[in-house]
């Protein structure tokens, strides 16, 4: 189990919007605090996992009119994740199940000074694979299927998070897509 508190300072942000007569660079700070907890339990050559983060990430920028940290665009306040490894040599199994509870996106107010907060949905996503491992003497090597996002979750990720001006009276959020349903073939020959 881990607990932390970070502060960071040196953030910034471009903001531009027509209706509010703003176009600058702002400078912000941010805190995140949580709880890590993780588990691992070895059954023979088996391994399980388990992990749980809770978590909050708020941030505070000059141009806040309240002056008042608010929750960050990548707060994401819970986040599970299980795990399996099966060794059956000369077959290796594994999966792994990702839990995000979903990030915050911000509507607020200039004239009623009020702010309103949506939420992006779940990020769930299950991967698995499958590996067979020939070693006899003229020839070694693996052979494996593995793949990710099994059940094709419309999942999004924060890395390509972006604010675009939409008619230079507001700004939009733009979340890429994470990765699809991905089956991969591979087979590796040792020389």
């Amino acid at each position: 189990m881990e607990a932390y508190f970070k502060n960071t300072n040196g953030l910034t942000r471009f903001i531009r919007s027509e209706a509010h007569d703003i176009q600058d660079i702002f400078s912000g700070r941010s805190q995140s605090y949580g709880v890590d907890v993780m588990l691992k339990q070895d059954v023979q050559l088996h391994s399980f996992w388990v992990s749980y983060s809770l978590s909050k990430t708020e941030e505070l920028f000059t141009y806040f009119l309240n002056g008042k940290y608010r929750r960050a665009p990548q707060d994401q306040c819970h986040e599970l994740k299980l795990a399996g490894s099966l060794n059956f040599d000369p077959f290796f199994f594994s999966a792994d199940y990702v839990y995000g509870s979903g990030f915050p996106d911000f509507v607020y107010s200039q004239q009623t000074g009020s702010e309103s907060t949506t939420y992006h949905k779940t990020y769930s996503r299950l991967d698995v694979s499958v590996v067979y491992k020939f070693l006899n003497r003229k020839l070694k090597g693996e052979a494996g299927l593995s793949v990710l996002n099994v059940l094709n979750r419309q999942n999004f990720k924060l890395e390509n998070f972006e604010r675009i001006p939409a008619g230079q009276t507001s700004t939009i959020n733009i979340y890429a897509e994470a990765i699809p349903f991905t089956p991969t073939l591979f087979l590796k020959i040792y020389l």
